[in-house]
């Protein structure tokens, strides 16, 4: 490799490495927010889960509700798979769709998938999978608000008696270097009874209106915390996949101006050598 190849190489790596640099301070502000608003979130979704949990364990044995129940016709399950939009995020999504890919060779055609982030519709369609409905573009404005027709498309699917359960594949957020798959049963509801508070209140209105209001809610909560963790554990892996990718840079530039350097100086040995060469001729 000549000189003038190296320094276009150079050149190549330096806009490559302004180009991570740029997308790595972009993934911090987005971490920082998501990180924020999961934080923010996880109380009340902890307060909330103990309060229905609470209202669960006092409910009589006749009391029938959709959420409770798993249909007896029906062997089918709806998978909720959680990606990302973009890529430039690490293991993020690579080991998640692993994941899937080797759950859903297993479970045959007894499921279908609803996906959330472009990357798992894509994996997912060119392998032939039955995708029911895709949603993407979630991350970029993630609220409750914005959040509401995916929510209610899952639990109308379950409420029609179509599917024996619903389960929720996503990352789960650890440090900004790591998330963990994780797989979670959404419905039927199952509550830990032992672990319920079991406070006495004097409910008003009666225990069974306070349930069917606060079940949807609960389970809303639930689904938009999913989506909190799963978009702050994308930002985090984005912005050390980035960060990491500068160093790489860097490295490949210092091994470049090393070469080039080493190069040059051979051209310019070689140069004196000739010259010295054609003088001791002339002489």
């Amino acid at each position: 490799m000549n000189t003038r190849e190296i320094r276009k190489r150079i050149v190549s790596i330096k806009k490559t490495q302004q180009i991570t640099k740029a997308m790595k301070m972009v993934a911090a502000v987005r971490y920082r927010k998501a990180f924020q608003n999961l934080v923010a979130n996880r109380p009340y979704r902890k307060e909330i889960e103990n309060i229905v949990s609470d209202l669960v364990s006092k409910k009589n044995d006749d009391y029938e509700n959709a959420y409770f129940v798993s249909p007896k016709k029906t062997v089918k399950e709806l998978l909720i798979l959680i990606t990302s939009d973009k890529g430039f995020c690490g293991s993020f999504n690579s080991s998640l769709l692993k994941n899937c890919h080797k759950r859903l060779r297993l479970s045959g055609d007894n499921t279908d998938i609803l996906t959330i982030g472009k990357k798992g519709k894509d994996f997912l369609s060119v392998r032939g999978y039955g995708i029911v409905a895709g949603y993407s573009g979630v991350m970029n404005n993630l609220n409750y608000a914005s959040v509401n027709k995916i929510i209610n498309d899952i639990l109308t699917r379950f409420a029609s008696k179509k599917y024996k359960k619903v389960t929720i594949m996503y990352n789960e957020f650890r440090i900004v270097t790591q998330a963990t798959t994780k797989i979670f049963k959404l419905l039927p509801l199952e509550f830990d009874q032992k672990a319920a508070v079991k406070s006495e209140f004097i409910f008003e209105p009666d225990l069974k209106t306070l349930l069917e209001k606060l079940l949807p809610k609960y389970l809303s909560v639930v689904i938009y915390g999913i989506l909190l963790e799963s978009n702050a554990a994308e930002q985090g892996l984005r912005m050390s996949s980035m960060e990491q990718a500068t160093k790489n840079t860097e490295e490949m530039m210092k091994r470049l101006t090393l070469q080039y350097n080493k190069v040059r100086q051979g051209n310019i040995t070689k140069e004196l050598s000739d010259l010295v060469g054609g003088a001791a001729a002339v002489s």
